[in-house]
């Protein structure tokens, strides 16, 4: 028998992971699908419906109580890691408590795994996470205990942007990277820039970092125009998105503006304040959390001029491939992979990571005053880049032809 487990967060628990519907529709070449999500939020329940094939695996996962710490600090994995870090000068209390952590919740994910499912010697196991954190290293132990049960086991993990870039976090470190590196058989970045930075990381294991790029649906092309100017943004209202940015620049339109956002979160109350003060060309609505198809149904039922995104870090947004999908021009902040998916001058406009508001403004200007012919073009090159690289079907099916053999990523 082949079997995929996917380890998720929650999915399809709660909230969050609203991209894996699209690529699990997709999924093919296995007898049998397990989505386990490893970390839910307490009372989670199932709120996102799982394709034909597909079985939702809820863990029994116990934690272990802080006195696992002291006993964790006997782990051969553990006490490597933090050698390593003293060799390096990078350990402190911080870190190691971050280090502690991470292995306690992969121990627990790992136990919960290897209660919870049953193989037979002589099935072919793909361990599939999709972040490469703490569920990947627990995978490394339940790979390990299935080897020794006579089963195939091959480990791959997704990578996006918190689980790539340790200067993102506030202790500056993402435990384990070696581990994980070395113990993998590959490493899928979303995004090209990703590859790049675990390549630099793995060292010797850099030949099993590949980028696969996720991918939207085809839900045909949107309603552009121009008149009044319309603004699309959708963000988790949290400061790495910089909406008060975005606020800043309209503060200073002379024209015209109808913005929306889509997204709620603890900056929510704060933000729609500021936007009140906005001047009355300015008109804002705050449509607060939807879900994914609620959010396609509003590209297909409004006319968007522009998306927008701000943000300080990312992978590859999946809300610009959405926009992108529906022939939407984008303006965004060239970070992370953002460059990969908006070409600067040919489907919307970068702006360096530090703009000002005053930048993105004029970005929004220029975007509004060009040429019918221009803006059209604009319009079908997000498109035309979306369809070569970020298409659903396409990225999936390549993906998917991989961890079955028939192809290298």
């Amino acid at each position: 028998m082949k079997l995929l487990i996917l380890l998720t967060t929650s999915f399809p628990l709660g909230s969050g992971e609203d991209f894996i519907p699209a690529e699990l529709a997709r999924a093919f070449g296995f007898d049998r699908i397990l989505v386990c999500p490893c970390s839910p939020q307490k009372g989670a329940v199932q709120t996102k419906s799982l394709p034909e094939g597909c079985e939702l695996v809820q863990l029994p996962r116990r934690s272990l109580g802080r006195s696992a710490y002291m006993r964790l600090l006997l782990r051969s994995d553990v006490r490597a890691e933090i050698s390593l870090l003293a060799k390096e000068g990078q350990l402190n209390g911080e870190r190691t408590h971050e280090l502690l952590f991470f292995a306690k919740n992969a121990v627990e994910i790992a136990a919960a795994l290897t209660e919870t499912i049953s193989v037979r010697p002589g099935d072919e196991v793909v361990l599939y996470s999709y972040w490469l954190y703490d569920a990947a290293a627990a995978g490394v132990r339940f790979a390990d205990s299935l080897r020794k049960q006579g089963v195939t086991v091959r480990q791959i993990s997704r990578a996006h942007g918190f689980d790539i870039h340790p200067e993102r976090r506030k202790s500056g470190y993402l435990p384990m990277r070696r581990y994980l590196f070395h113990h993998l058989d590959r490493i899928c970045p979303c995004s090209e820039d990703g590859a790049v930075v675990l390549r630099q990381q793995a060292g010797p294991d850099a030949g099993k970092i590949a980028c696969a790029y996720l991918g939207t649906n085809d839900n045909g092309i949107g309603q552009h125009s121009r008149e009044p100017f319309r603004l699309l943004s959708c963000s988790y209202l949290v400061p790495v998105k910089r909406i008060h940015l975005l606020i800043a620049a309209l503060q200073q339109t002379d024209f015209p503006v109808v913005w929306t956002h889509i997204g709620s979160g603890p900056l929510e109350n704060e933000l729609q304040a500021e936007a009140e003060k906005l001047p009355p060309n300015v008109t804002v609505q705050f449509l607060g959390q939807k879900t994914n198809a609620e959010v396609l149904a509003y590209y297909r039922e409004h006319a968007v001029s522009v998306f927008v995104n701000v943000s300080s870090s990312e992978g590859i947004p999946v809300t610009i491939m959405e926009a992108a999908s529906f022939g939407t021009p984008v303006v965004a902040t060239d970070v992370g992979g953002t460059h990969e998916i908006v070409k600067n001058g040919e489907n919307g406009f970068l702006l360096p990571a530090d703009f000002t508001p005053q930048a993105l403004l004029a970005a929004l200007q220029k975007m509004r005053n060009m040429d019918a012919e221009a803006y059209d073009g604009f319009c079908r090159n997000a498109r035309k880049i979306w369809a070569e690289k970020f298409s659903a079907e396409k990225n999936y099916h390549a993906f998917y032809s991989a961890l079955n053999g028939g192809n290298t990523l």
